[in-house]
């Protein structure tokens, strides 16, 4: 079965790809592995962010998000 990237593609990455000076080529049989794991990657991400979202701590809605809008203080 042939992974369908979700949010980022081999080909988008190519600047990040670097190791000092060295380029870093993906072979065509790797890009599906490669894309897989960049998505689990930030799917990762995108959860540790919202899970610096403060949440409330009393009452019948203790855990769930005070505020859903994420702020520059969210990444300090």
């Amino acid at each position: 079965m042939v992974y369908q990237a979700k949010y980022v593609r081999v080909s988008k990455i190519r600047d990040l790809l670097v190791e000092g000076e060295t380029k870093i080529r993906v072979a065509g049989d790797a890009k599906e592995k490669v894309n897989e794991y960049l998505d689990k990657a930030i799917e990762a991400a995108v959860k540790e962010l919202i899970d610096k979202l403060p949440r409330k701590s009393k009452g019948s809605s203790k855990g769930e998000l005070k505020r859903i809008t994420i702020q520059t203080q969210d990444f300090e």
